[in-house]
């Protein structure tokens, strides 16, 4: 059994002990959980079921400093505009990514987005209760963390900040 299916097991367990009620439909990531998170498959599924990200909805946060690393491995954006503000360039950068892909152009970072860019997430590594993996982007790869305790992922906009939970309320990734 994988890491990453243990780690749901016993997130299942913990809970089912804890007297939670398990409902027998597969859980859904989105933005009630607050963070980006892992699925129970494998890593090339874990987003698709994430919550969206736009001008309007969760502009300011470490899930949009996820979503703009994805943009910035892909050549859309450069490293300066990781700042998680979901503004005008980013924007734009989605379009970029969506007719890229040949998705819908809205410029709204939602299921069938981010479904698309988890198909190029690469495990690389495991370090301690980490997950290391990478986005396989067009122009680079960028890498994120997964809390195997907690399951969310981390992202960070560069070595002086470190890795910071990809929260849809918080925007701790850009200091």
């Amino acid at each position: 059994m994988s890491v990453r299916k243990r780690t749901a097991a016993v997130v299942l367990a913990t809970a089912l002990a804890g007297g939670v009620a398990a409902s027998t439909a597969p859980a859904s990531a989105s933005t009630s959980q607050g963070y980006v998170t892992m699925g129970s498959g494998p890593i090339t599924g874990d987003w698709g079921d994430e919550g969206t990200l736009s001008t309007s909805s969760h502009a300011h946060s470490s899930a949009t400093a996820l979503w703009q690393a994805v943009l910035f491995a892909d050549g859309f954006l450069n490293a300066r505009d990781i700042d998680c503000r979901f503004g005008a360039r980013t924007k734009t950068a989605t379009k970029m990514f969506q007719d890229y892909y040949h998705l819908a152009v809205d410029g709204i970072a939602g299921k069938k987005s981010f479904s698309s860019a988890d198909n190029r997430l690469v495990h690389d590594y495991y370090s301690g209760h980490y997950e290391v993996a990478y986005y396989k982007g067009i122009a680079r790869k960028v890498w994120f963390k997964i809390n195997l305790n907690n399951g969310r992922y981390e992202v960070r906009k560069s070595t002086s900040i470190g890795y910071k939970d990809a929260s849809y309320t918080k925007a701790a990734a850009c200091g």
